[in-house]
């Protein structure tokens, strides 16, 4: 067997072995993320392999082991996506975004996920703004004023690329200086390029990139834009509904409980007044997204999660007779008083628990210099 990259094998399995996606995508966990072990050596397992291994029928085995043979057309459909400047990511690639694999239960995780423009778009902070009507004046100068501040702090807007509001503010973020943004699409970006090369300059620019989780010919269905929808929701650090549809509305909601923050507009309507009641913020300034934002990113680098438990067993439920009795005196405890620190200390504290963002490295520096310019002043009085 030729040596091929590693996406070969994963399109050839998911392609060529007529095996249903239910099937597949547990092996290639259990293989790839389980065992840490490359696709190319689970082509060379035997077909009585594959079936004690995985649970195959004889049937569906030999179609796996047959699919090897089929690597080189694969590997043409790869080069000539190459040619469409279309980047295949597989699920293991340090490129693919980290947080859909932080947010996402591994079953809904695409494991390719297609991509054209600039990558480094896809593991940058970013805010998702949610809806299909088309915006009013005052909705369009608020949509302005708070793609103008995110675009400032260097943090992108996450699109699906729709109609009405979704456009109007993707539009909005990059006709606005160094905007940047990631756009989902319910459909192949082939045959997205088909329809409109409206957005050739800024993916040139280097402002945009578009992904999919489809494969590049597949044309666009409404019924794909559940599937667009669930990836911008959890690329997201933040949702923002200026006016909730009953589509938005619920996609708010499921973001709510899963303790994403929500934005909702001043308008006073039962929609927003429900989101609010679900745990919502009014959003008065856009400078209070940004510092959302910001913090959604501290808690990112500081935040080691659990490693989940074996698929198809639930979590282990903390014993509540293990966990000592709180006192009140848990809550009076002696307050030692420490020096505030400076934006270098701030960060080499932070460094510890992995590389900074940049955007959090800025907003220290910036904040730091304030306080010297207070101290300053108030040193002069």
């Amino acid at each position: 067997m030729a040596n091929y990259p590693e996406l070969i094998y994963w399109l050839a399995l998911l392609n060529e072995s007529r095996l249903k996606l239910n099937l597949v995508k547990p092996i290639i966990q259990q293989w790839s993320f389980g065992e840490n072990r490359s696709l190319a050596e689970l082509f060379e397992l035997s077909p009585w392999e594959w079936s004690t291994r995985f649970g195959l029928t004889d049937d569906e085995a030999n179609r796996a082991v047959a699919a090897a043979a089929r690597l080189d057309k694969q590997a043409a459909l790869v080069t000539q996506w190459q040619v469409q400047k279309i980047e295949p990511l597989i699920r293991t690639d340090p490129r693919y975004p980290k947080r859909l694999i932080a947010t996402l239960p591994a079953t809904k995780q695409p494991l390719i996920l297609w991509a054209r423009g600039n990558l480094n778009l896809l593991n940058e902070p970013g805010v998702a703004v949610l809806g299909s009507q088309p915006p009013n004046d005052a909705m369009t100068e608020l949509i302005q004023e708070v793609m103008q501040t995110l675009a400032a702090e260097e943090i992108n807007l996450v699109s699906g690329y729709g109609r009405g509001l979704d456009r109007a503010t993707f539009e909005a973020m990059v006709a606005t200086a160094n905007g940047r943004a990631v756009v989902v699409l319910p459909m192949g970006l082939s045959a997205f390029a088909k329809s409109t090369t409206k957005l050739e300059t800024v993916i040139t620019q280097g402002r945009v990139v578009l992904i999919s989780p489809f494969a590049p010919d597949t044309p666009f269905q409404e019924k794909l834009a559940e599937a667009r929808n669930l990836l911008i929701d959890h690329l997201a650090l933040t949702l923002l509904i200026p006016h909730p549809d009953e589509d938005a509305q619920a996609r708010a909601m499921a973001a709510l409980e899963r303790g994403l923050p929500v934005f909702v507009s001043l308008n006073d309507t039962a929609g927003n007044r429900a989101l609010i009641d679900g745990g919502a913020y009014l959003l008065t300034d856009a400078g209070e997204v940004v510092e959302m934002v910001q913090q959604a990113i501290i808690d990112t680098v500081f935040v080691e999660e659990a490693p989940p438990p074996p698929m198809g067993q639930p979590a282990t439920a903390p014993d509540p007779a293990a966990s000592p009795p709180i006192s009140d005196a848990d809550f009076n405890l002696p307050v030692e008083e420490v020096e505030p620190i400076d934006s270098e200390e701030a960060l080499e504290i932070l460094s510890l628990g992995g590389n900074v963002p940049e955007i959090l490295r800025k907003r220290l520096k910036k904040e730091d210099g304030g306080d010297a310019e207070r101290a300053k002043k108030k040193g002069k009085k």
